[in-house]
């Protein structure tokens, strides 16, 4: 199998960290990342999608740059932006990027200082984030990829509204989706905010 394209350092922490080799959805989404092509990855979200993301958002986004993300992640919950927040921590300790978490426990008005004075990569619930953009705490003009981790989660009724005002939000640039191949919220999702995209298929075996 083909070396992965990328940096020398993110490889040598996925190798000392045990988390090579990439399966062929963990290189679709490397090379759909650095490509800028918006695609969905129809697949159950599993822990190997999160190390894929973070190595190749920390090849792309290389070092800090003024102070606003260039990068969303959106998650259903604390546990799974902390898994996010562990990737980028151990396989990004050769950079200066600036990576911060928001949901709901830690004081908002924290969390806005953190990400609004200088951040490069957030990862957040959609309900906290949107409380963010309702005090001016989350400057979205620059984000060039947003990801959003269980897609199918993400839309459904009592999240679908927070996550629509975000994507309202951001430019109209890459999009990243992670959720089974018959979700239609996720489907339109893209439709809309996406289009063009590339759709891979997976069964949740191929991760293996």
């Amino acid at each position: 199998m083909a070396k992965l394209k990328l940096q020398e350092e993110v490889l040598h922490a996925l190798e000392i960290n045990d988390k090579l080799p990439f399966s062929e959805q963990q290189r679709k989404l490397v090379s759909a990342i650095k490509s800028g092509q918006s695609t969905w990855l129809a697949t159950d979200p599993t822990d190997p999608h999160v190390w894929a993301i973070a190595s190749t958002l920390i090849h792309k986004l290389k070092s800090s740059y003024e102070d606003v993300a260039r990068a969303l992640i959106l998650v259903v919950d604390k546990e799974r932006a902390d898994l996010y927040a562990e990737a980028f921590e151990l396989l990004g300790k050769h950079t200066d990027l600036r990576v911060w978490t928001a949901y709901t426990g830690p004081q908002l008005l924290k969390q806005k200082e953190d990400i609004y004075f200088g951040a490069d990569v957030v990862i957040a619930t959609p309900q906290r984030l949107n409380d963010l953009l309702n005090i001016e705490g989350f400057n979205s003009a620059s984000v060039q990829t947003c990801v959003l981790d269980n897609s199918k989660a993400l839309l459904r009724v009592g999240t679908n509204g927070y996550t629509q005002r975000i994507a309202d939000s951001i430019p109209y640039k890459q999009r990243i989706c992670i959720s089974e191949g018959r979700c239609k919220a996720t489907r339109t999702y893209m439709e809309r905010f996406a289009f063009p995209y590339e759709k891979h298929v997976f069964e949740s075996e191929d991760l293996a």
